[in-house]
């Protein structure tokens, strides 16, 4: 039964304060289209601050988000390493934008986990050295799914 999977991706985040919902710091606030030229990587997903919601409130904060890889369905190093593949020779870049802006940079791993069968989490040298040069973080959001009478509903989000 092969439906747990795994995608990887790439984010830039404003840094900020929780105070009612997450809010940038004045200079975390960034110009997506900026990140798009200044690394010349198209993002699959971006928001500048105040940016409208699909439910009418407002970001307060600035994302964007590339280099998405579902590579090998169970095979988070193979993605991570694809994801990585095209931001390795813009460490300047990455680097220059980070002293620009109060940001974060964040390479995400989404695994969907059905039942008990789990992906391979792992990670090599070129990927820790990446996120070393960078100063990228590694956030795991994980959904787990039971396998029971074909109900699947979402049990538990870290």
């Amino acid at each position: 039964m092969e439906k747990t999977n795994s995608y990887t991706y790439f984010a830039i985040k404003s840094n900020g304060q929780f105070d009612n919902g997450f809010i940038a710091y004045e200079k975390g606030i960034f110009a997506p289209q900026e990140l798009t030229h200044t690394l010349g990587i198209q993002p699959f997903s971006y928001w500048a601050y105040g940016d409208k919601r699909i439910d009418g409130s407002v970001y307060r904060f600035s994302a964007w988000s590339a280099e998405k890889s579902e590579a090998g369905r169970l095979d988070v190093e193979a993605q991570c390493k694809e994801t990585i593949r095209n931001l390795k020779n813009k460490i300047p870049q990455l680097l220059q934008i980070k002293e620009r802006y109060d940001v974060n940079f964040i390479l995400t791993i989404v695994p969907s986990i059905y039942g008990d069968e789990q992906p391979w989490l792992s990670f090599d040298e070129e990927i820790i050295k990446f996120c070393y040069l960078t100063g990228t973080t590694i956030d795991v959001d994980m959904y787990i799914y039971p396998l029971e009478n074909g109900n699947e509903e979402v049990m538990e989000r870290s």
